[in-house]
């Protein structure tokens, strides 16, 4: 449970006895597992529901990482459809992700308890930051996922291969760490964070 009273459930269930080495160690291992499982759960759960019923059901940290999985499969998407002639799709992604943010406006408006306030209060300012990325492809006409523009960008893929959270950026490459750190606020992005 972290500060904010947001829970995570392990998998298996770890025994505290033993060497206080042996036991941290398999809780940190357990936290990793689970968070693993509840990740692709969530990031599978995505593109069946509703966005704002799904950020209500993962944890936040689920509901960031999705949400960025997700952002960057259709980035990536709307590069291909504009490979395919559709020279509209970039502008078409655009719309579509100033409509999500319209819809996050909303609901922080509404009464919301602690918990989901800041669930949609920290996607607000991941989407701000994804919806100006798209905002800048649409001005300066990037219109191909090799551009350095998307290259440098922080991009989160599910790679089925592997079964994991990839992060990459530039050449840079690594796997998602699944370290629970419960709610915390998210800095604004600029272009020097």
């Amino acid at each position: 449970t972290s500060v904010e009273k947001e829970s995570v459930t392990f998998n298996t269930n770890i025994p505290i006895e033993g060497p206080v080495e042996s036991w941290m160690t398999a809780i940190e291992n357990e936290m990793h597992a689970s968070l693993h499982n509840i990740t692709k759960e969530g990031v599978y759960l995505y593109a069946q529901m509703n966005r704002i019923e799904w950020l209500k059901q993962v944890i936040g940290m689920v509901g960031l990482v999705g949400s960025q999985i997700w952002w960057t499969w259709q980035v990536e998407d709307t590069f291909h459809q504009v490979l395919q002639g559709n020279k509209y799709a970039m502008k078409d992604l655009e719309s579509k992700l100033s409509k999500q943010l319209n819809d996050l406006v909303v609901i922080i408006r509404s009464p919301l308890d602690h918990i989901m306030r800041k669930k949609v209060n920290t996607l607000l300012i991941i989407d701000v930051h994804a919806r100006d990325i798209v905002d800048n492809f649409v001005k300066e006409s990037i219109l191909n996922s090799k551009e350095f523009a998307w290259e440098s960008q922080l991009r989160f893929y599910w790679d089925k291969n592997v079964d994991d959270c990839i992060i990459k950026q530039c050449t840079g490459k690594f796997r998602y760490g699944y370290e629970y750190m419960g709610l915390n606020g998210r800095l604004v992005i600029t272009p020097l964070t």
